[in-house]
């Protein structure tokens, strides 16, 4: 695929999570999916381990939101910097819940025929 293309993929990806579609963001990932990023694991969590971790955010935080700021591609890599955003209303990795929150990452995306297959945050 291209790199607007797998521009593309990521944008649609991060509108299924703005949606709170879960099922429709995890169809953007390999079912080998490698996390460099997921709290609590080093590397291979596969779709499983992301979706455990993603409906946890997303129940912390039933109104999470995402702005994408920059998209930049090379290759089969996309680079997204964004700022996640929403009331969270449980505790979650350590954070009590309670309180607006807001925190901005940088998130490195390796697709594979349009399907998430490494990612690094």
């Amino acid at each position: 695929m291209s790199t607007e293309q797998n521009k593309a993929a990521i944008h649609r990806y991060f509108e299924a999570q703005n949606r709170h579609s879960p099922e429709d963001a995890f169809a953007f990932f390999s079912p080998y999916i490698l996390s460099h990023s997921v709290p609590g694991h080093d590397s291979a969590v596969g779709i499983d381990g992301i979706k455990a971790f993603f409906i946890t955010l997303h129940d912390a935080i039933p109104d999470m939101h995402v702005t994408l700021h920059d998209t930049i591609a090379e290759g089969d890599k996309v680079v997204v910097r964004f700022t996640v955003s929403g009331m969270q209303t449980k505790e979650i990795m350590g954070q009590p819940g309670g309180q607006q929150v807001a925190w901005n990452s940088l998130t490195i995306y390796r697709l594979e025929n349009g399907k998430i297959t490494e990612v690094w945050s």
